[in-house]
């Protein structure tokens, strides 16, 4: 227990901080040290290069401000071996401040990258934080040994210039490459770069030859080919190595036995050169790393999706031509996941499309944790994700990540304030290299996009049986081929005039008359002879027909009420359904309006009939939207009303002139006494809120009474009438009811 407490103790913040304090300050009393013991070989008492001014700058830049007292303890204990206690500690001072105005500086006006691989950060250092920095440090140091008259006013200024050039030499040289090397410490070495920045350094050195160390001559303008080289090839961190060595073999002649001493002359034109080596490698590696960066963000925005994260569509494309290539040539197999999630739309629709993209984003994080580290996931778009999987086994494992995946998003997340299920659809198409399981059905593929379709189709089979995931068979595709078929019938039938409206009667309850009817789209196909709607209308909300063909039925049933009128037959009005696809078009206002100024129509005569679901798709759009029909005189109806939303509250939003109670409560009349409550409910709160109640599919004579005896204001159904194409309900408009 002791031995815990102890433990603990040592390795709170507080300890490791007293700890690295304690460290930092005796590293950098050696380098003060080192930088003084320089200089008794170099020029009795000037160093070219002052390494602890560079150490100080980057401690504070990587470990924070708060380690200033380590640089000041530093300072004060290297300098008292020489000055007396008042002047080291005008001098720990200096170097202290010196490296906070440094960090103060350089977090200005969009911080500081210590990579160094932006431009605009190595001049940040070397040309704006480092000389003010210094200029402090220089001024405190200087101005104490004039005040102490440890320097006699006529060295004043050479001595403040030697002092500062110091500093800024430790600044360029040593302060860059430990912040560089610091920020990729964790990089494991690799043999082939290890060996070649080996034989960088060495040849460096056999390039500068014997002349070299028996002074500085011109011979280290050499050196700027290795410094390129190594920028080249290993960007910042290389230019920092080279430029070390650089500063090594300048100074490695002051160590030779009978070396003669710099002379100030000679150790500026030293400073100079180093400072000049050091300038141009970490500009140009910084140039090259900001050209790289900006490379692999371009690689970036064109690959990967913005939102998630994850790959989108140009590279899944890559990926699955890469992938499938492989299969066919070596042989395995390879399992494409085709993922949508459901109801993402309501989402969107009722908390915001910002809430909706943190959804994808959560989303797709359970996705990428689901799936196993070798498989390849992407976002294509939308809430559609895709993933690859592979290996020997991919046909079989990709149930098991399927299983996964929908186990994890099933998992309850939170979203502004609130918690929310979610749930996915999911086709897996499956490539070997000579054809597909297909549910035992072997159905050959031909390239990457036959088993993008694959899993495609089956992921929609998915969502319309609700069964989590399926495998693609030969039955679905049979499925699809039909759908295809029938698309193409559909558009032949639009231009050819194969469609036809007919219309169904509403009767008025208490005066027994024909009020309006409802035009229904019936396909008179020349092989097959009339085809009902519900054996077509989803392939057309399926499709790009839902524009045309609507279009189609609102401008034909507005034209058949203008004839009517000039056959001098009873005015009428005719409702049309708007699907959901249909009422969210852009243009679906500009839409009616040409119809009924093509027409003629008056507008009160059209009636738009919108089922309770799409009403309830988008509150907001909905709203606006029969706001702008109401305005230009249009009659409003919800349809299929109580089937799927408990929307009444919204009946007072809404500028609705008639709700069509749904024809499955109509049904039961008389034999469920729910429904019979239901239907009276409905009818009581429709009519409190001056809205007409219309009764559809009513067939036997006792739903009629019911309907009357409750004041149900409209009725439509076989029992007046079936619908009926445009002449013979003229002549029902002529005999009555």
């Amino acid at each position: 227990m002791m031995r815990s407490a102890i433990a603990d103790g040592f390795y709170s913040p507080r300890a490791r901080y007293g700890v690295s304090l304690v460290a930092l300050a005796l590293t950098y009393f050696l380098t003060a040290r080192f930088g003084l013991w320089l200089a008794t070989y170099m020029n009795s008492t000037v160093s070219a290069v002052w390494p602890a001014s560079g150490l100080a700058i980057a401690a504070l830049v990587l470990l924070g401000w708060r380690y200033w007292p380590a640089i000041l303890m530093g300072a004060f204990f290297a300098s008292l071996f020489i000055f007396p206690w008042y002047v080291a500690l005008v001098i720990g001072v200096g170097c202290s401040l010196e490296a906070l105005a440094a960090l103060w500086l350089l977090n200005r006006s969009g911080g500081f990258h210590a990579a160094l691989d932006r431009v605009q950060d190595v001049v940040k250092l070397t040309f704006f934080a480092a000389p003010l920095a210094c200029t402090v440090s220089a001024s405190f140091g200087i101005g104490a040994l004039g005040a102490t008259h440890l320097l006699s006013e006529s060295e004043l200024a050479r001595g403040w210039f030697i002092w500062w050039m110091g500093d800024m030499m430790g600044c360029l040289l040593v302060a860059p490459a430990l912040m560089v090397w610091w920020v990729h410490r964790r990089q494991a070495l690799q043999f082939w770069p290890t060996l070649e920045a080996t034989a960088i350094l060495l040849l460096m050195l056999a390039s500068m030859g014997v002349s070299t160390l028996t002074g500085v001559d011109q011979n280290h303008y050499v050196l700027f080919a290795f410094l390129i080289w190594a920028a080249l090839r290993f960007g910042v961190p290389g230019v920092t190595l080279v430029t070390l060595a650089a500063a090594a073999l300048g100074m490695v002649t002051a160590l030779r036995p009978m070396a003669q001493a710099f002379s100030y002359v000679a150790l500026f034109d030293m400073q100079i050169l180093l400072s000049i080596i050091a300038l141009s490698g970490l500009l140009v590696a910084a140039a090259l790393a900001e050209r790289k960066h900006s490379e692999w963000r371009l690689d970036q925005l064109a690959r990967f999706d913005s939102l998630t994260g994850l790959a989108n569509r140009a590279a899944f494309q890559e990926q699955l031509e890469r992938t499938t290539a492989h299969v066919q040539r070596h042989g395995g197999n390879v399992a494409l996941l085709y993922l949508d999630l459901d109801r993402f739309k309501q989402i969107n629709d009722t908390l915001g499309h910002q809430a909706g993209d943190q959804l994808l984003q959560m989303m797709a994080a359970r996705i990428q944790a689901g799936v196993r580290s070798e498989d390849f996931v992407a976002r294509i778009g939308g809430d559609e994700f895709i993933v690859l999987v592979v290996g020997e086994h991919a046909a079989r494992a990709s149930a098991a990540v399927a299983q996964k995946i929908l186990q994890t998003l099933a998992e309850p997340f939170s979203l502004l304030g609130h918690e929310y299920v979610m749930s996915a659809s999911i086709g897996i198409g499956v490539l070997r290299a000579t054809s597909t399981t297909t549910g035992g059905t072997p159905t050959q593929l031909d390239d990457a996009q036959e088993l993008l379709r694959h899993a495609d189709t089956a992921m929609y089979r998915a969502k319309q049986q609700h069964c989590g995931f399926l495998y693609f068979n030969s039955s679905m595709n049979v499925a699809s081929k039909l759908q295809l078929s029938l698309e193409s019938g559909l558009r032949r039938a639009l231009e050819q005039a194969e469609f036809e409206l007919y219309y169904q009667p509403k009767v008025d309850t208490v005066h027994q008359r024909i009020t309006g009817a409802e035009a229904l789209l019936r396909w008179s196909h020349p092989r097959s002879g009339l085809i009902l709607p519900s054996h077509f209308i989803p392939a057309i909300e399926a499709s790009s027909l839902m524009e045309p063909i609507g279009l189609w039925v609102l401008r034909q049933a507005c034209q058949q009420i203008v004839n009517w009128q000039r056959d001098s037959l009873p005015g009428q009005r005719v409702a049309v359904n708007f699907s959901a696809r249909q009422f969210a078009l852009p243009n679906l206002l500009l839409m009616v309006d040409q119809v009924l100024q093509e027409t003629g129509l008056d507008a009160e005569q059209l009636e738009v009939e919108i089922t309770e679901s799409t009403a309830m798709t988008n509150t907001r759009q909905t709203l606006d939207t029969l706001n702008a029909l109401k305005q230009r005189g249009v009659r409003l109806t919800i349809d299929d009303f109580g089937t799927g939303y408990s929307s009444l509250a919204y009946l007072k939003r809404f500028p609705i002139d008639a709700i069509k109670i749904d024809r499955s409560f109509i049904q039961e009349l008389g034999r469920d006494s729910d429904d019979a409550a239901i239907v009276r409910a409905i009818i009581q709160l429709a009519h409190g809120m001056q809205i007409r109640v219309i009764a559809e599919g009513v067939e036997t004579t006792a739903q009629r009474d019911f309907l009357v005896q409750h004041g149900c204001d409209e009725i439509q159904g076989f029992l007046y009438s079936a619908a009926l194409p445009a002449a013979d309900y003229a002549v029902l408009l002529r005999v009555g009811m």
